[in-house]
């Protein structure tokens, strides 16, 4: 596991919902700890969501 697709760094987003930056833009990586679901996503833009099923940093399997 990379500093990218380990939840544990991520920060609180919402009840269920852990987040991470990517990069320097407004990219960012979606934990859903009910749902245990990864996606990416625009920051604050919750219709630009898609699911991630490798991390795209290390390419971890992430179901």
């Amino acid at each position: 596991m990379c500093a990218t697709c380990n939840y544990q760094n991520y920060e609180k987003a919402g009840p269920f919902v852990l987040e991470r930056s990517l990069g320097f833009g407004s990219l960012v990586i979606r934990y859903y700890t009910e749902s245990k679901e990864y996606k990416l996503a625009v920051k604050d833009e919750q219709k630009s969501e898609f699911h991630v099923y490798r991390c795209p940093t290390c390419g971890k399997k992430l179901y």
